[in-house]
């Protein structure tokens, strides 16, 4: 039994004493480790330059440019809206019910625009009698 542990003793002296190249491995670490930091930052750089262009492209639909302005005119929602109670929402296969909440949110929103555009048009007025 002692005579198994000296052996083991022995054996692990020898291995420690047998790495007498630590420095260099020491220096070829380093030398790994800076490749692969090298490498990172090649990487990131890289998915930063690929962001770039996606990001400009982000800021551009952002900020769209209107051909017609008009396409947003209060009158014309106005038509859509009713276009959509009386022509398309009958021909729908849905419940009454349904049918009937759905005009009527669309007959408040139809409402909620006129107020809208009557006090626009005032308020245009009042800024053109001052």
């Amino acid at each position: 039994m002692a005579l198994d542990v000296r052996r083991q003793e022995d054996r692990i002296r020898a291995q420690l004493g047998s790495v007498s190249a630590r420095p260099d491995a020491t220096r070829v670490e380093q030398a790994q480790s800076k490749a692969f930091d090298a490498s990172l930052a090649r990487s990131e750089q890289a998915a930063r330059r690929a962001k770039e262009p996606f990001i400009g492209q982000i800021g551009r639909l952002r900020k769209p440019k209107l051909a017609n302005p008009g396409v947003f005119d209060l009158a014309r929602s106005q038509e859509i809206l009713d276009y959509l109670i009386n022509d398309l929402l009958p021909e729908l296969d849905i419940d009454e019910e349904i049918a009937a909440i759905t005009a009527s949110m669309l007959t408040e929103e139809i409402e909620s625009r006129r107020e809208l555009q009557e006090r626009l048009s005032l308020a245009q007025n009042q800024a053109l009698g001052q």
